[in-house]
């Protein structure tokens, strides 16, 4: 997989990657903006929206087979602050693809545009299974506008898995005529934004962080 030699996210262009995912990871990297090191950030350091959390647990393969961790940048032996910093958004763009954008599907399920970009947005935030569960949550906030006596398919289990129930009310949801791509959008930057208040709810020290996730959650899509 090519990645750009570039250190501006408003140039990436992207050999290798579908138009759709290089659309998508761009958007998200100036919505994540840069170095970040907030000692309120659960994450830790963090640069375009790579965390020195995410980066030490899925940054230590060895695909180039040199004995080192890929992404020990620095090649001191170790994942820490000093690689975050030397991260540029061609590493970010290759990691969001590889443990996020693949992991999820997108282009291998029937998730289409905006909501496969809206899922990856979150899976990017606060992780893959989290994304699923909120994919989850507003396909049922569709469900329950629905008739009953015109409903087709069962609420979901929010478990985070998407298997054939999901997909099958994916689509059904997609399908119905006041639903559809829009209203399943509606729902999930309102599943979003609730995640963030309970995150606020659970940690009252988040607080500080809640207007921008909530503006964060309203851009979803648009």
């Amino acid at each position: 997989m090519s990645q750009p030699n570039t250190n501006s996210p408003s140039e990436i262009v992207v050999e290798g990657y579908s138009p759709r995912y290089a659309g998508a990871a761009k958007k998200l990297l100036v919505v994540e903006g840069g170095l970040s090191n907030d000692r309120d950030d659960r994450g830790g350091i963090t640069k375009f929206g790579v965390s020195l959390r995410f980066l030490a647990a899925e940054g230590a393969f060895d695909e180039d087979g040199d004995g080192k961790a890929d992404f020990d940048l620095d090649m001191d032996g170790d994942i820490d602050g000093q690689d975050i910093r030397q991260l540029t958004p061609a590493n970010a763009v290759f990691l969001f693809y590889r443990c996020f954008w693949q992991r999820l599907g997108i282009e291998t399920l029937p998730i289409p545009a905006p909501i496969g970009e809206m899922v990856f947005d979150q899976a990017v935030n606060g992780g893959v299974v989290t994304s699923r569960k909120l994919l989850q949550r507003a396909i049922n906030s569709c469900l329950m506008l629905i008739p009953a006596s015109q409903c087709k398919v069962g609420l979901l289990k929010v478990d985070g898995a998407i298997g054939d129930a999901t997909i099958a009310a994916l689509r059904f949801v997609l399908a119905f005529p006041s639903v559809g791509t829009g209203g399943l959008a509606t729902c999930f930057r309102e599943a979003v934004g609730e995640r963030y208040r309970a995150i606020v709810r659970r940690w009252p020290d988040q607080q500080k962080y809640l207007n921008g996730w909530l503006a964060r959650a309203d851009r979803l899509g648009k």
